[in-house]
């Protein structure tokens, strides 16, 4: 078991999000005395016009570069992430065998809308409609909804990028090895539940968990399933951490 001094998190927020979607997790990490690293992806919390100017390469760059830092200064790294930073988190998983463990959070592995590959397909629609409104759909928590940070839009250039994101996760699911707990809402109205079993099958790790969250929506650290997500990781890092 490890010591709780020499384990650190990275966490990574989903697509157009904000690290405040990833908030109220590393709160209750800092408070199990975990050191955290609450980042903000290339082209988050700027504009639209600026994510629109980044592309997957740079997302997953940053995230790895962040790893590093993680990984020369603790002996034990997690990397939690939501969404499409769930996609970054299996990636990552994939491609650093030295992770202590890996939870990917309503992770896509394929694009759940059939408008994505339709925006692929047909490059100058991003010239068309540059910009698609977003609505927050779902939530059961209706005051953290009203503090919930994000661009309200998807920038159709970006959404190509994610796509090819999500091409590298379906190569990358069979070649994870590492300690991984995929976490799914029961109610997700935006990731269907049996990506979470796809990616728990297709997975080569023999530690491996799969949680169902009851309450909320896709946004788990933020919705009213927050506090069963703690338990649940609680309970997972009970197996992996000496607190004497």
């Amino acid at each position: 078991m490890s010591d709780i001094s020499s384990i650190s998190f990275l966490l990574i927020h989903g697509f157009t999000g904000t690290h405040f979607e990833m908030e109220p997790l590393a709160t209750y990490l800092r408070e199990q005395h975990y050191f955290v690293e609450n980042i903000t992806l290339p082209g988050h919390e700027t504009s639209l016009e600026k994510l629109n100017n980044t592309n997957w390469t740079e997302w997953m760059d940053y995230a790895q570069a962040k790893l590093n830092e993680l990984k020369a200064a603790f002996e034990n790294v997690y990397i939690c992430g939501l969404s499409m930073g769930a996609a970054i988190t299996l990636v990552l998983g994939a491609r650093n065998s030295d992770l202590a463990g890996i939870i990917p959070m309503a992770a896509p592995y394929k694009s759940p809308d059939w408008r994505m590959y339709f925006i692929v397909a047909f490059p100058f629609l991003g010239l068309i409609y540059p910009k698609h409104k977003t609505r927050e759909k779902g939530w059961t928590d209706l005051e953290s909804l009203s503090t919930h940070k994000s661009y309200g839009y998807y920038p159709i250039r970006s959404i190509k990028q994610l796509y090819k994101l999500l091409r590298e996760v379906k190569k990358s699911i069979p070649k994870i090895e590492v300690p991984i707990l995929v976490i799914q809402s029961k109610k997700d109205p935006s990731i269907p539940s049996n990506y979470a079993e796809h990616i728990y099958n297709k997975v080569n790790s023999t530690d491996k968990t799969l949680v169902w969250i009851n309450k909320g929506g896709h946004v788990i650290p933020k919705d009213a399933g927050r506090y069963q997500l703690f338990e649940e990781i609680e309970k997972w890092m009970k197996k992996r951490v000496n607190r004497n």
